[in-house]
């Protein structure tokens, strides 16, 4: 074999090898970048950010309860807010001489009047 035959061999040899390693990587990437993998990482990543979060929350809880309440007590008005806010305002609510609401009183005058117009 002459030189220029031998280098070309070598050169095939590597390219081949340069090749292998390329479609391995290619390979390992389709896996990496599957969606159920890309999605199962996700939720775990999730779910040890939520264990870390719930832990840290429980510490803070134990050391300052007070103002855990607080917190607690806050978040829960904001979520009952608006049946909270019904039964407020049912309480308040008077009744005129015809036991009509005075908020429908002014409703019932202005559409009335409306007609007389």
């Amino acid at each position: 074999m002459s030189e220029i035959q031998v280098r070309e061999a070598r050169a095939r040899g590597e390219a081949d090898a340069a090749k292998a390693r390329l479609m391995g990587d290619v390979d390992e990437l389709k896996a990496r970048l599957a969606p159920g993998k890309l999605a199962s990482d996700a939720v775990q990543t999730a779910k040890d950010k939520s264990i870390v979060a719930a832990d840290g929350a429980v510490t803070a809880a134990k050391q300052k309860p007070g103002v855990a309440a607080g917190i607690g007590a806050g978040v829960l008005l904001l979520l009952a807010r608006k049946p909270l806010f019904r039964a407020v305002t049912g309480l308040f609510r008077r009744k005129n001489a015809r036991g009509d609401d005075y908020e429908n009183t002014g409703r019932r005058r202005a559409a009335s009047s409306e007609r007389y117009q």
